[in-house]
């Protein structure tokens, strides 16, 4: 992690419990390593250092046991003293609701303390002694939350109003990062949450509410489903010295104050530190409290305050003491403005993925070869290790295993992990962003932002264009680096980069001149010209070691990993059967790790010994074999909507071939829409666990990284389904029939919508433009306010219309359902090109695909234009003649709908 200063901290977040705390740690998107304490220094709080989007935060927790207003201003008094440059400040925690007619408040709930009339958002009051009679006193007025928390407040309310709140993704997406939480952090059953009337009383013999009068309870009336789980109301909060658990209390408190919920720490501190506070509602401060909710309640306030994070500008932040929106410009604009300039991956994520696929014991193996000894303990300047293989082979676990390595033992460690399906991971322009990104956050300087800044405003571009110029700054940051750490840089998968010899070379050059102790880690497939790059290292006078993950080097770990996996399985594990499954598979394994644990996936699902024993004997050979066995079981193993479904998420999953930006992963949002619309305008109940169910072991649940470069606004960190490897993207795009296929192929039924996957996806569109609640409301939204907050699946269903817009042919091979299936297909886009929506949407997408950072759009309108006026190739065959009505009516349909629109699109793209 780069070494943080106090100084680059200036949002605060304060706690008053440990469930409390443990909530807000799940929220980072990063943590860093705490600082080191000055020597006289009479701060004793304990930090947790962080980055929320793009915000360097600071939590704090009150201590064990000491809550209250008094405890709450003493950590906060020590915090700012030891953080000079904090602007603003979260209480965030669990509070006691105050139902009414007006607020209809569950627990649940976020409540936000929000100005009303003269009151600031938070009210102090002081009790008597006779609290169960219900005696107060309220004591003053406290100041509002300051100005920047306050407009960032109306923008998410608005943004709620229009698109509703991310809060239960949010604690999905924690929980699922941290399962040890899901115990007490997942939503408890509804039947738990009971509002009893006021004056009835908990029995003081009770533990629980198991016994209390059910005739008591308020009737309220259940919240519909398909309503948000968690609502955000707004407004003032009351702040003591003491639990409110007394429910006559509350009403009255309620009724004199007009308040929405109680809790004990924000009267301390809001005075003298500008301050939002926000409670999520764990209880009706009343008699009946229990702890049931704490831990939901706790995530729902802290999932609240990472999307408030998400719209407060990062440019309003001052670290140099000018005050806000003055002409100075801090080091904290240059940092996020030369971060946005490199736009990096987010190899964090990357490299977790990748250590989750380490097995116990698989790489162990390498650090007994002089290769990679040698690598690590060389005293030369400079020394370059290849790692080769076999695709599947184990290649980048091992290079992930390696980095951790080197982490741990102190090395300075910059890495990138390319991507062949995912085409911003494959620009060698990308790469060396990203790397020269980690080398200026670990430098304890600023004349390297400094240099790198001055380049940037050279440019003149938003982004790094020119890979010329970033091999020119690496290299610079290589030689005028402050650090003391033997630096290694490792790029691994070089042959899925679109020019992996040109980044070789100046990866390569770079290191040779920087006259510092380093070290090059490269990882590859056995590529002639890859590898005659890489050793003309040697001609350079240095030292080049290659580490190949031979099928006789893994076989001993990969034994070893099959006995483990057949001890683990109680009806093959000391039988005849077990023995040859361990025959079997050790020998078809060939040294790829992958087709070891997807083989023992799909013969652990299996029901018998007779269909183990028939696996066995047709035991796929190599990867593609394996993966039609486990496509074509898949399969039968469905019903026709399961199947629909599975259909639908490969069409999905890998958005490489009609995204201009190539992906090969599907955001959580876009699947709930996806299945949505399969299930006849019905939401599934949860989209992750069915997918997992529908197609796991082919894909992978990983949390998103955020990215701020391709899609023009920040998009909040959220569940992906990707692909278990690239190789199984490759066999999806080559399983529809091709015209060069002189044998009849079998497709696997989930697989056979590929071959019109154009239409197919563009029918998803159609839904979600024509049906879907959250396509109406953003176009609305659009329609009076630009393109601000252009979110959600709005891109990518944009991309799916455009893609089936400019077809101007059809393949000639289909069979007769392919042929009736397109018939139907190009019947909606006809239909949809006549509808006044189409009107619509072409309006707003033309308003935003040709709006500053989203014009990387038009190209598609453009073939559109084109598609329109081209010439149909009708001639190709029998079964092109038999699909020629429908296809020619949507072709008409298309080109009198863009003959409208030509001048249009052309006059007002991007020069």
């Amino acid at each position: 992690m780069p070494p943080w200063r106090y100084d680059d901290y200036t949002a605060a977040w304060i706690c008053a419990l440990p469930l409390e705390l443990a909530a807000a740690c799940a929220m980072l998107d990063e943590r860093h390593r705490p600082l080191p304490r000055e020597r006289h220094s009479r701060d004793n709080n304990t930090y947790i250092l962080g980055r929320v989007e793009s915000h360097n935060v600071v939590i704090a927790c009150l201590p064990s046991g000491i809550t209250g207003t008094v405890s709450a201003a003493r950590v906060v008094n020590l915090m700012l003293s030891t953080f000079r440059h904090i602007q603003f400040g979260l209480m965030i925690g669990i509070g006691g609701g105050a139902p009414s007619e007006v607020h209809d408040i569950r627990l649940g709930d976020i409540v936000v303390g929000k100005p009303t009339g003269l009151l600031g958002g938070v009210v102090q009051y002081d009790f008597g002694k006779t609290v169960q009679q219900g005696r107060f006193q309220r004591g003053g007025m406290l100041n509002k939350p300051p100005e920047i928390l306050l407009t960032a407040l109306s923008s998410l309310e608005a943004k709620h109003f229009m698109m509703g709140n991310d809060i239960e993704r949010t604690i999905q997406q924690a929980v699922h990062k941290y399962p040890a939480m899901r115990a007490s952090y997942t939503r408890p059953p509804e039947q738990s949450d009971r509002l009893f009337q006021a004056h009835y009383e908990h029995p003081e013999t009770q533990p629980t509410c198991s016994d209390c009068d059910a005739d008591q309870l308020e009737h309220r009336t259940p919240r519909s489903r398909g309503m948000q789980h968690s609502y955000v109301h707004y407004g003032l909060i009351a702040s003591g010295d003491q639990v409110v658990r007394h429910g006559a209390m509350r009403d009255h408190l309620r009724k004199e104050l007009d308040v929405l919920c109680f809790e004990m720490e924000a009267a301390g501190l809001i005075d003298s530190f500008p301050c939002l506070v926000i409670r999520g509602i764990s209880d009706y401060a009343d008699s009946h409290k229990n702890d049931l909710w704490q831990g939901y309640a706790a995530a729902a306030a802290a999932a609240y305050a990472k999307e408030l994070m998400q719209v407060i500008p990062t440019r309003y932040i001052d670290t140099t003491g000018a005050p806000v929106g003055s002409n100075e410009t801090g080091s904290e604009d240059h940092r996020f403005q030369v971060h946005q300039w490199l736009s990096p991956a987010n190899v964090q994520d990357d490299l977790s993925h990748h250590q989750h696929e380490c097995m116990d014991g698989s790489c162990h193996w390498a650090f007994q070869t002089p290769e990679l000894q040698s690598f690590l303990l060389s005293k030369q300047e400079m020394e370059c290790l290849r790692i080769g293989g076999a695709p599947g082979s184990g290649k980048s676990t091992l290079t992930a295993f390696i980095i951790s390595h080197l982490i741990q033992h102190d090395y300075h460690v910059v890495y990138f992990f390319c991507k062949g399906t995912d085409e911003s991971k494959q620009q060698p322009v990308h790469v060396l962003g990203t790397l020269l990104s980690q080398l200026l956050a670990a430098d304890g300087g600023s004349h390297l932002f400094a240099w790198v800044n001055e380049l940037r405003l050279q440019s003149g571009k938003k982004h790094a264009e020119s890979f010329a110029v970033l091999k020119d700054a690496f290299q610079y940051a290589l030689i005028n680096g402050c650090t003391d750490k033997p630096l290694v840089v490792v790029v691994d998968a070089l042959d899925e980069c679109h020019d992996g010899c040109l980044l070789a070379s100046a990866l390569i050059t770079s290191l040779s001149t920087s006259k510092r102790t380093s070290r090059l880690l490269l990882s590859s497939r056995e590529e002639p010209d890859l590898i005659h790059v890489v050793k003309s290292f040697q001609e350079r006078g240095q030292s080049l070691r290659e580490l190949i993950t031979l099928p006789s080097r893994v076989r001993q770990p990969i034994v070893a990993y099959i006995k483990m996996r057949i001890a683990r399985s109680p009806h093959i594990n000391s039988t005849s059967l077990g023995q040859d499954v361990f025959e079997q598979v050790s020998a078809a394994a060939d040294g790829s790790w992958l087709y070891t644990r997807l083989m023992l996936d799909e013969i652990e699902r299996l029901p018998s010994a007779a269909s183990v024993a028939c696996q066995l004997h047709n035991i796929p050979h190599g990867l593609m074999q394996l993966y039609q066995t486990i496509f074509v079981a898949m399969g039968s193993a469905l019903t026709p909507l399961e199947l629909r479904l599975a259909q639908q998420l490969f069409l999905w999953v890998d958005m490489a071939d009609f995204v201009l930006v190539g992906r090969s992963e599907l955001d959580q949002e876009i699947l709930d829409i996806v299945f949505q619309a399969e299930n006849a305008g019905e939401e599934v109940f949860n989209s992750i666990s069915l997918a997992q169910k529908l197609c796991s072991p082919l894909i992978t649940i990983m949390e998103a990284g955020r990215d701020n470069t391709i899609w023009g606004e920040c998009r909040q960190r959220q569940l992906q389904v990707r692909f278990v490897h690239h190789t199984a993207v490759q066999f999806v795009r080559e399983s529809a029939p091709r015209e060069e296929d002189t044998a009849h192929r079998a497709v696997p039924a989930i697989l056979e919508p590929q071959i019109l996957k154009n239409l197919h996806r563009a029918n998803t569109a159609i839904w979600y433009f024509e049906h879907c609640t959250k396509s109406a409301t953003l176009l609305d939204y659009l329609r009076l306010n630009g393109s601000a907050w252009i979110q959600g699946a709005y891109f990518e269903m944009a991309y799916a219309l455009w893609s089936a817009f400019f077809l101007t042919t059809l393949p000639s091979h289909l069979s007769d359902g392919d042929l009736a299936r397109a018939s139907v297909l190009c019947d909606r886009l006809t239909h949809f090109l006549r509808s006044e929506q189409c009107l619509k949407w072409v309006e707003m997408a033309i308003i935003i695909n040709f709006d500053g950072g989203c014009s990387y759009l038009f190209g598609n309108a453009v073939r559109a234009l084109s598609a329109a006026h081209s010439s149909l190739e009708v001639t190709d065959g029998e079964s092109r003649s038999k699909l020629l009505p429908a296809f020619q009516t949507f072709s008409v349909a298309r080109k009198t709908f863009f003959a409208d629109y030509a001048y249009v699109i052309s006059r007002t793209g991007p020069a």
